[in-house]
């Protein structure tokens, strides 16, 4: 780690060149970052993290000097999380696709957690000290440290309450593993677990308080859409809709109380509420980034909101400890990734001009901050395009944004143009942060443009709710209505534009092309959807009513006389393609099957339209290795290059 006063932070990260240099090779934005996950211990005298080390990716534990203390190889798993529990131990959450039923191609995404002992340097697979458990994870709901003993609190199921159902399908009768966890405490000293609280099928989280015992249940009733949180016996809420409007978050400010999100009306609320079933509202109209909780008592200490721009501590000092730290970063967008006990020493990551990415660890007391990595090291200062947020209107006159990243030491005008629209598609949003993928297009002299067209999250809950029903209408035409403005700015030429995405991304690239026409010269859909009624089958048959319910309705397939969604399945349209076109998806992908893109591109060919797909081995829907990531980029760039170069 390289050391500086916190005066001359900013000067010490990264420096400006003037002249322009050739930019770096696409091995740069395509691998996975340097590091991931940085969590901070509670005491604040260790950190850890993912990092390459020595060309390998491994897990780092550090002293707070920067010293190595611990560090494990990681190969080729999947980590998706990384949490203190108390000062001694780590938990890690991975994943890994297999196939849920042998011999049928049904693949499902299998969790499980690595206990790491970072004093005595050892680890173990959670559950594994015991042969009546499967050793899975069905959820992680906290960690406490109780009388000394650090426990993780996970779902689990006892193997011989696991059962064979039986459920029949549009097409056959199918046998399934159905899985009810129950909530589980693990002692991560012994490895042993002890029973919490019982699950059942309608059971979708659970809170505990400080001592570790039961404090909050909630569940949900997909055909009524119903939620409820129980502290005890007694309902403290309740609430109507699709399950994703709401969400059981943990405890209060005090140990008798627990947080509800409802985001099911036109406001977002967090609310804090005791047993008695009386509530106060800690945000209304403000979209919930994150929650500061105590890591040994699991107390709540602040809340984080408006996409991570704001950060409100409870306690005076601790704020004014916060505003210390971040105080240096002010022309930066900074995030509070992970805090000591009493904030005396915070992990902040910050991006920007010039900052592709850097991890900090700011020592107040000292009044110090070390760098500890950045993010894409290979990505020099002058080679990070500049991001800005820029506003428009839909042509219903819809208020709404979009980030605007421009090729770096090149005007802002004419520019050929890549639009990237978001995932989700419900709820998520872009913002400013470096994007590997838009910061990649940019090298190559491409201004890149991400909508957030309606739906989008970050934006209150009627913008978000507006999004239901547009799926392939008003959400596409959002797109066009932000393109419209660059062009009418003077700083996109119109004419040389194609449109990259992944997942609703990807659906959105092919729909630009065949739902729409005239606007892409290309397109290039990463695990995107082409059917929408098959995509609506294979969520009912692999995810359930819950999943169902949600889709039919972002569809607009939940409404009596609603247009048939053939009419917007790109699949079913491919005949009107008017541009060429790239699918590439993986074969372990478990939110949208490889199928979807393999039926596209047997209907581009039978329509005798332009398609090539590319099938990525073992990669699942988030790109999760880098070997497979740099391929997607390299195909992606060198298609646009064809069909859309940039002089």
């Amino acid at each position: 780690m390289h050391r500086v006063t916190l005066a001359v932070a900013l000067a010490a990260s990264f420096t400006l060149s003037s002249a322009q240099a050739a930019p770096p090779l696409l091995e740069a934005y395509g691998r996975r970052p340097a590091i991931e996950m940085v969590d901070l211990s509670p005491s604040g005298d260790f950190f850890a993290a993912l990092q390459v080390a020595n060309g390998q990716r491994q897990l780092l534990v550090r002293k707070n000097s920067g010293e190595v203390f611990f560090s494990a190889g990681l190969g080729d798993a999947k980590f998706r999380s990384l949490h203190w529990v108390g000062n001694n131990n780590i938990v890690v959450f991975t994943s890994s696709t297999v196939d849920f039923i042998p011999g049928l191609d049904w693949k499902s995404e299998i969790f499980s957690g690595i206990s790491i002992d970072v004093i005595n340097r050892t680890s173990d697979i959670l559950f594994n000290n015991s042969s009546k458990f499967l050793t899975m994870t069905f959820g992680y709901f906290g960690s406490r440290v109780i009388d000394g003993k650090p426990y993780v609190f996970v779902g689990n199921i006892p193997k011989e309450d696991s059962q064979i159902g039986s459920r029949v399908g549009a097409k056959a009768q199918t046998k399934f593993l159905q899985t009810y966890p129950d909530l589980y405490a693990v002692n991560l000293t012994t490895g042993y677990p002890v029973h919490v609280a019982q699950g059942s099928e309608v059971t979708s989280s659970w809170t505990v308080d400080p001592q570790g015992d039961l404090a909050a249940r909630a569940i949900y009733t997909p055909r009524s859409q119903s939620y409820s949180v129980f502290m005890g016996e007694r309902a403290v809420f309740s609430g109507q809709g699709l399950k994703g409007n709401f969400g059981l978050k943990g405890l209060g400010r005090t140990s008798d109380t627990i947080l509800v999100y409802d985001s099911s009306g036109d406001q977002e609320r967090l609310s804090e509420i005791s047993a008695s079933g009386a509530g106060v509202e800690l945000l209304r109209g403000r979209k919930l980034y994150g929650l500061l909780h105590a890591g040994d008592s699991g107390l709540l200490l602040g809340i984080w909101y408006d996409n991570g721009h704001v950060v409100q501590f409870f306690d005076s000092k601790l704020q004014a400890r916060y505003e210390a730290a971040v105080k240096p970063f002010h022309d930066r967008f900074v995030v509070l990734e992970s805090a000591a006990q009493n904030l005396d020493r915070v992990i902040l990551h910050t991006d920007g001009v010039g900052d592709s990415g850097t991890y900090w660890l700011v020592d107040l007391k000292a009044g110090r901050a070390d760098i500890i990595d950045n993010d894409y090291p290979d990505v020099p200062a002058d080679q990070v395009g500049e991001s800005k947020m820029v506003s428009f209107k839909a042509s219903d006159g819809l208020e709404m944004d979009g980030v605007l990243t421009l090729p770096p030491g090149r005007p802002a005008k004419n520019l050929p143009l890549i639009v990237l629209p978001h995932g989700g598609p419900i709820g998520v949003s872009d913002d400013e942060r470096f994007d590997w993928l838009a910061q990649a297009f940019a090298s190559r002299g491409y201004a890149v443009f991400k909508p957030n067209y309606r739906g989008s999250g970050e934006r209150g809950a009627a913008f978000q709710n507006a999004g239901f029903g547009e799926f392939g209408r008003k959400m596409l035409s959002d797109i066009t209505d932000g393109v419209d403005k660059l062009a009418a700015d003077g700083i996109v030429d119109p004419k040389r534009a194609c449109i990259v995405g992944a997942s609703y991304g990807g659906y959105a690239a092919e729909a630009g092309v065949t739902v729409q026409q005239g606007r892409y010269r290309c397109a290039v859909a990463i695990a995107g959807v082409s059917d929408l009624p098959g995509m609506l089958h294979w969520e009912d048959e692999h995810s359930g009513l819950s999943s169902l319910n949600f889709w039919r309705k972002a569809m607009g397939a939940d409404r009596p006389g609603a247009p048939p969604l053939a009419s917007i399945s790109p699949a079913a349209l491919a005949n009107r393609a008017d541009a060429p076109l790239l699918l590439i998806h993986g074969k372990d992908d478990t939110t949208v099957p490889y199928e979807q893109s393999d039926r596209m591109a047997r209907a581009m060919v039978a329509a005798g339209k332009t398609a090539e797909l590319m099938t990525l081995v073992k990669e699942d829907h988030f790109l999760s290795f880098s070997e497979t990531r740099l391929q997607t980029l390299k195909a992606a760039m060198a298609f646009v290059q064809k069909y859309n170069p940039a002089e």
